[in-house]
């Protein structure tokens, strides 16, 4: 019965050393595991910015399919075009 007994206990003694090394040394480890968890927030992070960007450019689409005005102050502004018979005054510092 002793034997049998310390057969018993040696088991979960190994049991227990072999299932702490692998919460903490073992391929899932907990730093692996924070690791994974910092990544993923900071690709979390980069789809918001990317997904914040798509809606100002869709909404800049829109405003170019759709609102003249608008598209005559980027003209103007950007590619310093103007409409025919206009004069243009250019402000020289």
């Amino acid at each position: 019965m002793n034997k049998r007994l310390f057969f018993f206990a040696s088991l979960v003694i190994i049991a227990i050393i072999a299932m702490t090394y692998q919460v903490f040394f073992g391929k899932n480890s907990l730093s692996q595991q924070r690791h994974a968890a910092h990544e993923i927030a900071v690709y979390q992070a980069k789809i918001d910015s990317l997904e914040k960007q798509i809606e100002m450019r869709n909404l800049q689409i829109e405003r170019l399919k759709s609102d003249s005005l608008y598209k005559a102050e980027i003209l103007r502004t950007r590619y310093g075009m103007s409409q025919k018979d206009e004069k243009v005054f250019q402000m020289v510092k």
